[in-house]
């Protein structure tokens, strides 16, 4: 599989490249031209105000409200070159990688739809954006997305004053795939814990190296073992080798979950080019990864019910 990304990869590079480093330095060029004439503009008027003795009092506030104003500005550039960014370079990537398949930067999974899932339930706030979506070779409907959950906690010291405190509880991709068959059965794939061997729905799978990285825990360990062949077990220690944070994954009759821990996605650096090509690289195998996985889990899924 990692023959296959590097080849898909360099061939949509170029591509991206060619197509939106002219028009990403246009946005940046107006955005850094248009500050630097309303900073031109504000100086002035603070001079101005500095020098006439009836209004330097004023000297203060105008140098505050000039802070804010150019403050707003920056945001708002750099909103706008952000959304442009998204629309253009990680689209390009989606449409490299699947032309069939959409990207939509505003837009996320809902909270209602993650909860189905039962990762986690226990988070205070929910945020979700930079949908991937489309339909696999196998037919099957599937979306991801960045999802961020946070748990909220409030302490009151002894003046009652209250403090609130975000712990980020997860931030990565999380996927829903929505199977044409239902394979009537559960198996959760999870980050290994050495505690759990002793479960009884433990599957003991023919890989050392799965072993040491996951378990397998289903009430129907026949079912498991025919969904989880050698050839696919490979595929999961392929995201293993590439992003040592958790993948974790459930199929639940006619539907598979999953999530995976990752920094943040997505987002033009703060500093340099956002068409570096390691960067990009990056993105594009955080992306590439999970949905080869998913799209191989639903074609075994579909293989054993076929053949029931």
């Amino acid at each position: 599989m990692e023959k296959e990304f590097e080849e898909s990869f360099e061939q949509i590079y170029d591509k991206i490249k060619n197509s939106c480093e002219k028009r990403l330095n246009e946005v940046k060029k107006q955005n850094r031209d248009f500050l630097l004439k309303i900073f031109a503009v504000l100086s002035i008027i603070n001079i101005i105000i500095y020098i006439i003795p009836e209004t330097n009092y004023l000297t203060k506030l105008t140098l505050c409200i000039s802070a804010c104003v150019l403050m707003i500005l920056m945001i708002s550039g750099n909103s706008n070159y952000r959304k442009i960014y998204k629309d253009n370079v990680i689209e390009g990537l989606v449409k490299g990688y699947n032309e069939k398949y959409y990207f939509n930067s505003t837009q996320g999974i809902t909270k209602i739809e993650y909860e189905m899932s039962h990762f986690d339930n226990s988070f205070d706030e929910y945020r979700s954006e930079d949908r991937i979506f489309g339909t696999l070779e196998s037919g099957d409907n599937f979306q991801i997305a960045e999802v961020v959950t946070n748990e909220i906690s409030r302490t009151t010291n002894s003046e009652g004053k209250q403090t609130e405190t975000r712990t980020e509880t997860f931030r990565g991709i999380f996927g829903i795939i929505r199977l044409q068959k239902n394979l009537l059965s559960r198996i959760h794939i999870v980050s290994n814990w050495n505690l759990r061997k002793y479960s009884k729905n433990r599957l003991e799978m023919d890989s050392a190296q799965f072993e040491e990285n996951f378990d397998c825990l289903t009430p129907d360990k026949v079912t498991a073992m025919r969904v989880f062949t050698s050839e696919l077990i490979e595929k999961y220690l392929e995201i293993v080798k590439n992003n040592k944070k958790s993948f974790e994954l459930k199929i639940e009759n006619d539907m598979i979950y999953f999530r995976y821990k990752t920094n943040k996605l997505f987002e033009p650096p703060v500093f340099g080019s956002g068409l570096n090509k390691e960067f990009l690289k990056k993105y594009y195998k955080t992306m590439y990864y999970p949905i080869e996985i998913v799209k191989s889990t639903a074609e075994h899924i579909n293989h054993v019910i076929d053949e029931n």
